[in-house]
Parts: C-alpha cells; structure tokens; sequence
C-alpha cells in the first residue's frame, strides 16, 4: 500500500486535523483506544486487550502486505481515531466484502474524526473490487446507529443476546452499505 495522507483541515493556517494510512508507529496509539473500548465498554465484544504483537502481526500481515486499510485520524499531530477495513467472512465467497470498525478517542468524540475516516476510507474503496461494507454494531449504541445511517448504511437485521460482555447479553445490529 502506498502511503498517502488524506484529508487535511486547517484552523487559521494551523494543520488540526489530518486522515492518513497507520504506520507501525501509530499502533501503540491505535491500541490504546481500542482498549478504551475493550475494557470500559460493550461497544466491541472482545473482552481481552490485544498485546502489542498481536497489533504488529495483524498489521503486517493484513494491512502492509494485505489488501485491507487502517487509516490514523491525527488531531494536532496526536492519533485521535483509526478506521480499519477487514476480511467480513473467510469463506471465498464474501472476498468482495468487507467489515469496518471505526473508533475514537472518547476525548475526540464531536470533533469530526469520525466523519473524516470514513470519508476518506470510502473514497479509496471507489472503483476497487469491493462491493459491500458491513458494520456489526454492539447494542445499545445509539450514537454509532445514526453515525452509520448518516453514512449510507442500511439495517439489515438485529442478533438478540449474540454477545455476554460484563454480567448481561448484548444484541448486535448488522449494517450494510454498498461501495
């Protein structure tokens, strides 16, 4: 992958926030926001933090020599949101498919981060071989709901107690969007 910044806004001549391609620097950052997530939410269904090889392993093998994206959201210089595509289902069947998961920062939340990445991601997937993007969203997340709607996505079904997460069954929503 080539790597290519983005998106730029600017505030007074100042660079404030800027969309470009993770680099293995960017991973100690990118896994501390998902541990955020991790740890103190039910917004993803992991329930063990990811070790810093487990990050490294996924990166080289998925993104650096892979076919699939991690984008940083910086916001004056510090990773504040990534977006990361990745394989919806291994079968070969669903290689034309792909599921995404976007987070940021809870300090970063309003900011814009969120909207910058998924601008970004969905103008490189243009013209690609990829024909849907799914998004499994962990419920009750209402803010993540309106969040995809706003970009396209459409419900496609709801698992009802799909996850156990913190003492109580979670369902999860299906999103889906064509590319």
């Amino acid at each position: 992958m080539t790597p290519e910044v983005a998106t730029r806004a600017t505030v007074g001549g100042v660079t404030a926030l800027t969309v470009r391609d993770a680099t293995a620097d960017d991973l100690p950052a990118v896994a501390a926001i998902y541990t955020h997530y991790v740890v103190r939410t039910t917004m993803t269904f992991n329930t063990q933090v990811r070790t810093p090889r487990e990050w490294m392993e996924r990166f080289e093998m998925e993104i650096r020599e892979g076919p699939y994206h991690l984008l940083v959201a910086e916001l004056d210089g510090v990773v504040r949101g990534y977006v990361e595509s990745q394989r919806f289902r291994p079968k070969p069947a669903y290689a034309r498919s792909l599921e995404l998961s976007i987070y940021v920062d809870p300090e970063a939340t309003g900011t814009g981060a969120g909207g910058a990445l998924y601008g970004e991601l969905f103008r490189r997937l243009e013209g690609t071989t990829y024909h849907r993007a799914y998004s499994i969203i962990a419920l009750p997340n209402d803010d993540s709901l309106r969040f995809h709607e706003r970009w396209g996505f459409v419900h496609r079904g709801t698992l009802t107690e799909a996850g156990y997460k913190f003492g109580r069954y979670l369902d999860v929503a299906y999103y889906e969007r064509a590319l």
